[in-house]
């Protein structure tokens, strides 16, 4: 072999092959996975699918959920939101099975989503749909003079969207370990009974959600088309490909390792091809679904659909309790919130109708649970004074759940009474609602539905006993037909 041939082999090794151990890295037990092929049919009814789709950069939940009516929350609304306040008789009405809980304020009965949003408020009152109001990180229950004379344990590095992120997606009592959603995988794991494929399925990279407490199960990382072929640059090293994995080559000190590797993405590729394929050929047309519903040119569209058609072909895989996980970006809107909050809203409305839609189609609408969070809300007031401006960080905002099982037409927990300098305000003006339901307690009953034991709960929550009792009828935490 000359200088250039070695050059290019190892060339080829650093960029390829690293790639190929990477993917493995996010697969577990990738062996043997043809074998595992079988149909789901026979125990159906116990398969549970959730869908983390997080809205990453802080959703601004004043505009997505908003008061109407003659009342003073609506009053406050309008003068503290100024000229980025919704039009009443722009909203998108939503009718609530019961007045919604204010702070401080009795309750409220009249609420619309955002103007965009006329999809998600059908589904609202067709009972398929539900709002968590301000919820957010917290290490206990926080008054607003707590918070001020530092009376109380905070999450760390409020506001931030890196930690906060992380907290949202774990739990914000001590330095990050895990993310709930890998520490419930593991402990679900006798549902997920194939060792060649990971419940974990993300379309967005590695996450601090699906990172399990042992490592013994890691993400698998899908495109919007399954599993990202290998590609070669020319026929060169293709060749030298075939030729590093080769049989007969037992003396590289890398082939024994990369081999296993390889061999196992290719058989993870066939099994979870075999999947879509199933999906394929069950008469249910998802690019027509998600066309009609305006999601098939998104990014969030696209991603959604990969895993509709996913859990479709589920036969091909003995797993009982996937858990996906999906990043929208773009909600950090310092400026320009009107323009472009409107433009997630559409995304995020579409995106959730066709999945409506094409679960609906396949039958498994009760079976998977989507959720929708934020790692904070946004100031209510803006930070500038005409069309252009955005909001800062805050801190509690707006959750959504959608699917057979919730409890719909909800607003769960307690809406904040827009109080500005007092109530729920961390800030002296601006609006920055400490939330009134903690986030573990929301992980938590979602993690109970999905199988989790109730005596468990605060093992992955460490917070979760610091607050009364979430299953309690006065905690308007009722998210689900049956819990």
């Amino acid at each position: 072999m000359n200088h250039t041939q070695k050059n290019n082999r190892r060339q080829f090794l650093q960029t390829s092959l690293a790639g190929v151990s990477t993917l493995a890295l996010y697969s577990t037990g990738l062996l043997n996975l043809v074998n595992s092929t079988q149909a789901l049919a026979n125990d159906s009814d116990d398969y549970k699918a959730l869908i983390y789709i997080f809205l990453e950069g802080g959703n601004d939940a004043n505009n997505l959920l908003v008061p109407k009516g003659e009342s003073d929350l609506r009053a406050r609304y309008e003068l503290y939101r100024g000229n980025l306040a919704l039009p009443e008789n722009s909203l998108n009405s939503i009718t609530l099975v019961k007045p919604a809980k204010i702070y401080a304020a009795g309750s409220h009965n009249e609420f619309g989503l955002h103007t965009n949003c006329p999809d998600m408020a059908n589904l609202f009152n067709q009972g398929e749909l539900s709002i968590v109001c301000n919820t957010g990180n917290l290490l206990m229950p926080t008054t607003r003079q707590q918070y001020k004379e530092n009376l109380v344990s905070l999450p760390p590095q409020l506001f931030s969207h890196a930690d906060q992120q992380k907290q949202y997606q774990s739990e914000p009592s001590s330095s990050f370990q895990y993310g709930w959603g890998g520490r419930v995988a593991e402990l679900v794991a006798t549902k997920n009974n194939d060792n060649s494929v990971s419940p974990l399925i993300s379309m967005s990279g590695l996450n601090a959600f699906q990172v399990s407490k042992y490592t013994e199960i890691n993400p698998f990382v899908f495109t919007e088309t399954g599993i990202a072929d290998l590609a070669f640059s020319n026929n060169t090293t293709e060749s030298m490909f075939e030729q590093f994995f080769s049989p007969t080559n037992q003396d590289h000190l890398m082939s024994g390792k990369y081999k296993g590797t390889f061999n196992s993405m290719q058989q993870a590729k066939t099994v979870v091809n075999s999947a879509f394929a199933n999906a394929d050929n069950n008469g249910i047309n998802y690019q027509q679904l998600f066309a009609e519903s305006g999601a098939e040119n998104s990014s969030l569209g696209k991603d959604l659909q990969t895993i509709v058609k996913f859990i479709a072909g589920r036969g091909s895989s003995q797993n009982k309790r996937p858990i996906f996980f999906v990043n929208m970006r773009g909600f950090d809107t310092h400026q320009n919130l009107l323009t472009d909050h409107a433009a997630l809203m559409q995304e995020l409305n579409n995106a959730l109708l066709a999945l409506n839609k094409s679960l609906k189609a396949q039958g498994d609408f009760d079976k998977v649970l989507t959720f929708c969070g934020s790692e904070f809300g946004r100031t209510l007031t803006p930070n500038g004074n005409d069309e252009t401006s955005g909001t800062d960080h805050a801190w509690g905002g707006h959750a959504l759940l959608m699917g057979g099982m919730v409890n719909g037409g909800h607003l769960f927990g307690t809406h904040p009474d827009l109080q500005v300098g007092q109530g729920l305000d961390a800030d002296n003006q601006r609006g920055r609602w400490i939330p009134t339901t903690p986030t573990c307690h929301v992980s938590a009953l979602i993690a109970y539905w999905f199988g989790v034991e109730k005596n468990q709960l605060a093992e992955i929550f460490p917070s979760y006993n610091n607050f009364d009792d979430p299953f309690a009828t006065d905690a308007n935490l009722q998210l689900f037909k049956e819990q």
